[in-house]
């Protein structure tokens, strides 16, 4: 691996001349902000789908009172 000048985080492949990230702690702090995101992101999906149901639910309820009120 080839040192890539100034930096000590990081090294260059010497066959494919690919950047490699040699910083376990920057790695692993990455895969824990993604692991993040993808759990607020699945949150927020969840809470839609609720808000959603609640919506279709009072439509049914209003949809319900209507009828119980014209048939007086």
């Amino acid at each position: 691996m080839d040192v890539v000048e100034g930096r000590t985080d990081i090294v260059r492949d010497p066959n494919s001349r690919a950047i490699i990230n040699i910083d376990a702690n920057s790695h692993q702090a990455a895969v824990s902000s993604n692991k993040a995101r993808q759990i607020a992101k699945e949150e927020l999906r969840n809470n839609t789908n609720d808000i959603n149901t609640i919506k279709e639910e009072i439509s049914e309820i209003k949809t319900m009172l209507r009828t119980l009120v014209d048939d007086r």
